[in-house]
C-alpha cells in the first residue's frame, strides 16, 4: 500500500502514540508551544510594513505615469523628453520657493533665540562682602 494511505510516523512518534487517548499532557503542551512559535513566524512573514508598501505604490504609480506619457506621445523617446522637461520646470519653480522658506525659517529661529536671550536675567553675582544673615562657611581643614 502507498504511504499516503497508511498510518505514517510523524516526527518519530509511533503510529500507536498518535491515538488521542494515549497522548501525554506534556507532549500536548510542547506541540501547542511549537504551533504558537510557528504561527507567529508565519504571521510575521505575511504582514509587511505599510511605509514600504506606500513607497512601492508610489514607484509603481510613477512608472505607470511614464508609460502613459510614452503611449500618449507615441514613443518612449518623446515621452521621456516630455517628462524630463516637466521635471526641469518643476525644479526651477521649486528652488526659489525652497530657498525663501529656508531663509524665513532661519530668520524666525534667530529671532526666537534673541527673544529668549533677552528674556533671561543674568544670575545674581555673589557679593564680595560677607552677609550678616548668611552663616560663615565651615573650614575643611585643608587650608592650613
Amino acid at each position: 500500500m502507498w504511504p499516503r494511505f497508511g498510518r505514517r510516523r510523524h516526527d518519530g512518534i509511533p503510529a500507536e502514540a498518535m491515538d488521542p487517548v494515549v497522548v501525554d499532557q506534556r507532549d500536548l503542551e510542547l506541540a501547542y508551544e511549537r504551533g504558537l512559535v510557528e504561527g507567529r513566524r508565519e504571521e510575521r512573514r505575511r504582514h509587511s510594513h505599510p511605509i514600504r508598501n506606500l513607497m512601492i505604490g508610489l514607484v509603481a504609480l510613477a512608472g505607470a505615469v511614464v508609460l502613459g506619457v510614452a503611449a500618449w506621445h507615441g514613443s518612449f523617446g518623446e515621452g521621456g523628453a516630455v517628462v524630463d522637461q516637466n521635471l526641469a520646470v518643476a525644479a526651477d519653480r521649486a528652488e526659489p520657493t525652497l530657498r525663501a522658506a529656508a531663509d524665513e525659517a532661519g530668520a524666525v529661529i534667530s529671532g526666537a533665540g534673541r527673544d529668549l536671550q533677552a528674556n533671561t536675567e543674568p544670575a545674581p553675582s555673589p557679593s564680595t562682602a560677607p552677609d550678616a544673615t548668611a552663616p560663615a562657611p565651615a573650614s575643611s581643614g585643608q587650608d592650613r
